[in-house]
């Protein structure tokens, strides 16, 4: 039974081939920034509605959440795609690009939710032979770290309660056809670190009359990057990075400043790893400001937790459903090193101010081609995915679910 529904979904996403990439050209030129994706929206339900697949519960502003209710009782499987595009004008070669001046899907998100809108396409198909139901997630904001935590507390795990929860993640570093795989940490936790160093302003040819915080604050920015050398274990990994120094005026030469501000970010693959990063980064900025005379006011704003596709809770384990997955559609798998980016599908599996997140995973689609000059990373103006990658991600989303439904029926 589940060999022939996924040898239907095979088969019905070859047909839709020519409506995949008509579906992804649209996608890719008609780019919405985070939270006011409401063309976007539009669209989304537009096709939605043409595949009779209804509006469920709760819907954000921008964004939707969709129910597929297969033809027969079972669980609830969801996937889900961000839909939002960053502020950066297209400089790629891509043949039809962004007409929507200074913004552009730099980080693959046409991707994500063209190849959800054709698993919906594909699930359409194969409806009356589902046990269960497979909930869509179009979910915005997630560049600003907030989509989820909208989305989350309305309960769009709940009503029918979701079971598993995938996504996947565009990977320009990985060739087409390719699926990148982990038992682990996938993404980083994401923290932003705002530091205040204060002292006594003065005249910068009479220093000892002052108490320069700039100087201190030097002091600080190499004390940090210790945190990562004689803190975090070898056979771990973390990141602390200091990308702003505001201190004076752009033409001010001779004036030392009263304050420095300082603003930068902590990544790391486990929360034991992250907490101690804070605990450390607290103590030598408090103790290198007073050693120069300064005090300094240290602000740590938590964003997201680690993706970590290992089960926690007692969930079940998704991973093994992902090889499958990946093999039946005829994907090479590769297991790359995690990214240093978060992605708030994190809070589904963490859950969000007390409401408890699901079992996930959460993939790389490799989306990578040299010939078609699908080369560059996330975030750059000349990022662009391989159309030919929108059919893969499609039939992975499809299938995954399509297997942890029959694996929930059995139990």
């Amino acid at each position: 039974m589940i060999n022939d529904l996924v040898s239907r979904a095979q088969e019905t996403a070859d047909r839709y081939k020519d409506r995949f990439f008509e579906i992804f050209r649209h996608c890719h030129m008609y780019p919405e920034i985070s939270l006011r994706e409401y063309e976007t929206t539009k669209y989304i339900k537009s096709i939605m509605a043409e595949l009779g697949i209804p509006e469920h519960g709760k819907q954000p502003e921008t964004g939707a959440v969709f129910l597929l209710t297969g033809g027969k009782p079972g669980p609830c499987v969801a996937l889900r795609a961000d839909i939002d595009a960053l502020e950066i004008t297209e400089q790629s070669s891509c043949p039809f690009p962004s007409q929507n001046e200074g913004a552009m899907h730099a980080c693959g998100h046409d991707v994500h939710y063209g190849g959800l809108l054709c698993a919906a396409i594909i699930l359409s198909e194969l409806r009356d032979e589902i046990e269960g139901s497979v909930k869509f997630i179009f979910q915005p904001g997630e560049e600003l770290n907030m989509g989820a935590r909208f989305l989350i507390p309305d309960g769009v795990l709940e009503d029918p309660h979701v079971e598993a929860v995938y996504g996947l993640h565009t990977y320009a570093f990985l060739k087409t056809g390719t699926v990148g795989i982990i038992h682990g940490p996938i993404m980083a936790s994401v923290d932003d670190i705002n530091i205040t160093v204060r002292g006594k302003g003065g005249h910068g040819g009479i220093p000892q009359m002052a108490v320069d915080p700039v100087v201190a604050s030097a002091a600080i920015i190499q004390g940090l990057q210790s945190i990562v050398s004689r803190n975090v274990s070898p056979v771990d990994s973390g990141v602390i990075t200091i990308a702003s120094v505001l201190a004076g005026g752009e033409r001010i030469n001779n004036i030392i400043p009263d304050e420095v501000k300082l603003r930068g970010t902590i990544r790391a693959y486990r929360e034991e790893t992250e907490y101690m990063m804070w605990d450390r980064a607290r103590e030598i900025c408090e103790s290198t400001a007073r050693a120069y005379g300064c005090e300094a006011e240290v602000e740590f704003i938590h964003h997201l937790p680690v993706t970590d596709n290992r089960p926690r809770d007692g969930r079940r384990d998704l991973y093994d459903t992902a090889l499958r997955a990946a093999e039946a559609i005829g994907c090479s798998v590769a297991e790359p090193e995690p990214s240093g980016g978060g992605d708030d599908f994190s809070l589904y599996m963490k859950g969000v101010d007390g409401h408890p997140g699901t079992a996930g995973f959460y993939y790389w689609l490799g989306v990578g081609n040299d010939e078609k000059d699908c080369m560059y990373s996330w975030h750059s103006p000349r990022y662009q995915a391989d159309p030919d990658a929108v059919p893969v991600g499609a039939k992975l989303l499809a299938v995954s679910a399509l297997l942890t439904l029959d694996e929930l029926n059995k139990g």
